[in-house]
C-alpha cells in the first residue's frame, strides 16, 4: 500500500467512525446541558451511560495504543523490518487523533472540574502533535526514518535540475513553466525557526494553484499533457528540496525542542487521564468496574 493510499484509507475510515458517532449521540447533545439528565438518552449517552463511558474507555486505549505502538517501532530492533516509520506514524496519528475525539464526545462537550483539565491537557497534546508532523514532514528522511544531510539535498536536487533541462530540451515551450509557478526558494537558509516555518508556510499555500496554472499554460502552448505533468512534478520536487535546503537546520533545531516538549506533555496527560478514571472508580461513576 502506498503512502498516499494509506493516507486516504485512514482519513475516510476518521471521518466516517467520527460522523457516525456524532449523528448516533446528536440528539443527547444538543440538549441544553442542566435538562440532559432528565433525558432517557441520559443513562445511554452521558458520560457515565452507557455508550457515553465506552466512548471514553475506547477513546483512551486507542491513544494508549497509539503512543506505545509507535514508540516500540521507534526502539525496538525486532520490529524495525515491520514497515516504514512513516506508516507506523501514520498510523500514531491516526489512533492518537481519534482517541481524542471519542473522548471529547464521552465529555458530552462538558467540561468541569478535572475533567476539564484533562480535556485541555489532551486538546495541548494533539495540537502539539499536529505542529510536530508539520516540521517533521518538512525535514527529509530515508525509508526507515533517518533524516537526511545537507549534501544528500544539494546532490539529489543537482539531479533534478539535469533532468528538467533535458525534458525542457524536449519540450521547447517548458519555460513557461517558471513564470506559472513563481516559487523562487532562497537558497541562502532561514536565518532562524519563525522565517522558516514561514518559509515552508508559504510554499505550501502557493504550490497547489501555482502548479495547476502551470500544468494548464503547457498544455495551451503544445506541449503533450503527460510530459507536463512530469515537467510539473520534477519542479515541484525541485522546488521543494531547494527551500527545504533552506530551512533544514532551523526545522531540526525545531523539532527536537518539540521532542522535548511533546513527550512530557503526553505523560502529564495520561497521569491526569488516571487520576480522572480512579476518581470514577472510587466514586462509582463507571459501571465498568
Amino acid at each position: 500500500m502506498t503512502s498516499r493510499t494509506q493516507n486516504l484509507a485512514l482519513t475516510i475510515a476518521w471521518i466516517a467512525i467520527a460522523a457516525v458517532l456524532t449523528v448516533q449521540g446528536l440528539a443527547y447533545y444538543r440538549i441544553p446541558i442542566p435538562e440532559r439528565v432528565y433525558s432517557p438518552l441520559h443513562d445511554t449517552y452521558g458520560p457515565a451511560g452507557l455508550v457515553g463511558q465506552g466512548l471514553g474507555v475506547i477513546g483512551t486505549a486507542l491513544m494508549v495504543v497509539g503512543v506505545f505502538m509507535y514508540a516500540a517501532r521507534k526502539r525496538l530492533r525486532w520490529l524495525r523490518r515491520a514497515g516504514s516509520l512513516a506508516a507506523w506514524l501514520r498510523v500514531h496519528i491516526f489512533l492518537c487523533t481519534l482517541g481524542p475525539y471519542l473522548v471529547l464526545l464521552h465529555t458530552t462537550f462538558k467540561f468541569g472540574g478535572i475533567v476539564s483539565i484533562a480535556f485541555w491537557s489532551m486538546a495541548l497534546v494533539v495540537l502539539s502533535g499536529v505542529f510536530g508532523r508539520y516540521v517533521y514532514a518538512w525535514i527529509p528522511k530515508t525509508v526507515q526514518g533517518r533524516f537526511l544531510e545537507r549534501s544528500d539535498l544539494i546532490e539529489r536536487r543537482l539531479e533534478l535540475v539535469q533532468e528538467i533541462r533535458a525534458m525542457r530540451g524536449r519540450a521547447s515551450s517548458a519555460g513557461a513553466l517558471e513564470p506559472a509557478l513563481a516559487l523562487e526558494p532562497a537558497l541562502a537558509g532561514a536565518s532562524g525557526a519563525a522565517p522558516a516555518l514561514l518559509q515552508s508556510l508559504r510554499y505550501d499555500l502557493v504550490r497547489l494553484s501555482g502548479e495547476r496554472r502551470a500544468h494548464a499554460r503547457l498544455v495551451e502552448q503544445g506541449v503533450p499533457s503527460d510530459t507536463a505533468r512530469r515537467l510539473v512534478a520534477l519542479t515541484r520536487e525541485e522546488r521543494r528540496l531547494g527551500i527545504q535546503i533552506a530551512v533544514l537546520e532551523p526545522l531540526r533545531a525545531m523539532f527536537r525542542y518539540w521532542h522535548a516538549f511533546h513527550l512530557p506533555l503526553a505523560v502529564l496527560m495520561f497521569a491526569i487521564l488516571g487520576i480522572h478514571i480512579a476518581v470514577a472508580v472510587l466514586f462509582g461513576y463507571t459501571w465498568i468496574f
